[in-house]
């Protein structure tokens, strides 16, 4: 008689997996991703996979969820670190960059990658479920404006839209250091990235502040 699997057990199972979708959709690409190959990987067969997770797509947003969860506690750790604007926006600027170095197939997923997103699923069964992954990241978004408000002394003559603005100048030149450093492209210009990195945030906080 086959004994049933404790609930510890079962999550171990599960993440098992995830990580296994993790490995082929950062490294192959989403469209790679298929519960023939996952199976696979898993050391199980296709049918016993759907015991666990309805399709593809269910599975890769159970990932991009997690990957979301992870940076927004990571950001929001870094904003409650100091009641400082700008070392707080220093703060909220490392963690991202640690973030992406640190947990690079995340990142990979999450923003490198031409991975669906929640548009892709309106009017679809895994609406509810992007959903969430959507709701995360527009709370980062604004934790990201945030700082940017606090840092310009308020409101200021830009609003909201200037804000905006100012969150994409920042996230474009974040994600070249990530994508730069993990493609290890980084290290035939500087010799310590790392070091560089941290200059170049420090003199980008600089110039917000008027």
């Amino acid at each position: 008689m086959k004994v049933a699997r404790s609930a510890h057990e079962l999550e171990q199972v599960k993440s098992g997996i995830l990580e296994h979708a993790l490995s082929i959709v950062s490294h192959e690409g989403f469209e790679s991703l298929t519960m023939r190959k996952l199976a696979s990987k898993a050391g199980m067969t296709a049918p016993n996979l759907y015991n666990y997770f309805s399709n593809k797509d269910e599975i890769y947003l159970t990932l991009v969820i997690a990957g979301f969860r992870k940076l927004r506690e990571a950001l929001k750790r870094a904003y409650s670190s100091s009641p400082d604007p700008a070392v707080r926006a220093k703060a909220l600027i490392d963690a991202y960059v640690r973030f992406g170095i640190e947990n690079s197939a995340y990142y990979d997923i999450m923003f490198t990658r031409p991975t669906p997103k929640y548009n892709d699923y309106v009017g679809t069964p895994h609406e509810e479920l992007s959903r969430i992954e959507y709701t995360i990241s527009m709370e980062i978004a604004e934790l990201a404006q945030r700082a940017v408000r606090e840092v310009r002394g308020g409101a200021g003559r830009k609003g909201g839209e200037g804000f905006a603005k100012d969150v994409v100048k920042v996230w474009c030149m974040l994600h070249g250091m990530v994508s730069l450093f993990n493609s290890h492209i980084i290290g035939y210009v500087a010799q310590d990235p790392r070091a560089a990195y941290d200059m170049i945030s420090r003199e980008l906080i600089d110039s917000f502040i008027e």
